[in-house]
């Protein structure tokens, strides 16, 4: 069947390689925070995915009575943490490299960051965490639906995610039903009612106090694309604060954006349906200048010596000269002292691979004229300019 540019189309976990049977990022929710979220949105479900609720709605209920015993045993302890020092950000536009930039950083035996295990059930994997341990070594997965990246339960996470599956506002929100609008997909809090702002606020430092908490004397280092947008709100929250920005090839950043934005809507969504490739392409165009565009004018904010922007290229070819030059940038220690964990590092992931791709002549016609501003602004050059000057 041909589609045409507004329609929908039938899309499911075992598209992406994933078991419908899987469990989705809502099973790490909290009771109280999924009942908010679905608030209005219960008859937009596909009965397809009823299952999928009912299994939800168990797992909710677990983590709810985890949440609970949380509050009594260790929030005490919690409100009197203290985030020092002032964390590092890792921001950039999605699949730029921010994952394997986080992972990298958290070589230095001194950095700590939220966990997949943390950051997929964030108001309560305080409780029971060494015992469940076993169980959610079989539930997690090791890989990523959208690339080669490798995952794990103490893998580095970002912490959108804790964010998401605590009830704040965030963007990830639109992952629960890709045909329809879900209210609070906002990434930035100047944009949300002063309410909700407040309790995005409260989320936040209350989890990052929870992972500060089983890291302690640590600092760390968090990694959000959406963060990219917030370093007015995170340098009010924390004024020392450091950003490692990175950027990438922008036709690879479209491609590999392209790919993710369809298999995490086909492995999270509760509904059957997600939009045509068209609608998607067309969105991510437009979210990309916008982004851009947003962060280039929030960066007067930040001071010099608190934010350095390399390449994905940069630090790919050579892993442990990107790392000293963020270290020296940033202030960040003796690179000297930790320079053999980058090394090993830099060892284990020289295989790495990342997908191919290839793109239509349309759309790279369009990535050229609307994204002309970061292919100059970054030193990235137009398919056109590469094979005039035999650099394709």
């Amino acid at each position: 069947m041909t589609e045409s540019e507004n329609a929908t189309r039938h899309v499911g976990p075992r598209d992406v390689g994933i078991s419908p049977f899987a469990f989705r990022l809502w099973n790490g929710m909290a009771l109280d925070a999924f009942l908010r979220l679905m608030k209005g949105n219960w008859s937009r479900v596909s009965p397809g995915r009823y299952p999928a609720v009912a299994s939800i709605l168990v797992t909710a209920s677990f983590n709810q009575l985890r949440k609970w015993i949380g509050l009594v045993v260790f929030e005490p302890k919690i409100r009197r943490i203290q985030i020092e020092p002032d964390p590092i950000f890792v921001i950039g536009h999605w699949r730029s490299g921010t994952t394997w930039l986080h992972q990298t950083m958290l070589a230095d035996p001194g950095f700590a960051a939220p966990t997949m295990q943390s950051c997929f059930t964030p108001e309560s994997f305080l409780v029971g965490r060494r015992v469940l341990e076993p169980l959610l070594r079989l539930i997690f997965p090791t890989s990523r639906p959208m690339d080669n990246v490798g995952v794990g339960l103490e893998a580095p996470e970002e912490d959108e995610h804790a964010l998401l599956l605590a009830g704040a506002f965030t963007p990830y929100r639109e992952l629960l039903l890709p045909c329809d609008s879900v209210s609070g997909s906002i990434i930035k809090t100047e944009d949300m009612p002063h309410e909700e702002a407040e309790n995005w606020r409260r989320v936040w430092l209350g989890f990052l106090r929870r992972v500060q908490f089983v890291n302690p004397g640590k600092r760390l280092v968090l990694k959000s694309p959406a963060h990219t947008l917030r370093t007015a709100e995170i340098l009010r929250l924390f004024p020392n604060a450091r950003f490692i920005h990175i950027v990438r090839d922008p036709y690879r950043v479209f491609s590999s954006s392209r790919k993710s934005g369809v298999a995490m809507r086909a492995s999270q969504a509760l509904q059957t349906r997600i939009p045509s490739q068209a609608e998607l392409d067309a969105k991510l165009l437009e979210g990309f200048e916008q982004f851009h565009a947003t962060y280039h004018a929030d960066m007067a904010g930040i001071p010099e010596s608190q934010i350095v922007t390399l390449t994905y290229e940069d630090l790919k070819a050579d892993t442990v000269a990107a790392m000293r030059r963020i270290y020296d940038a940033l202030d960040l220690g003796d690179f000297d002292q930790v320079a053999q964990y980058y090394q090993q590092k830099s060892a284990e992931t020289r295989d790495y691979k990342t997908n191919t791709f290839s793109l239509e002549p349309a759309i790279v016609a369009q990535i050229d004229a609307r994204w002309h501003d970061y292919f100059q602004r970054y030193g990235y050059q137009t398919f056109s300019e590469r094979a005039s000057t035999g650099t394709e």
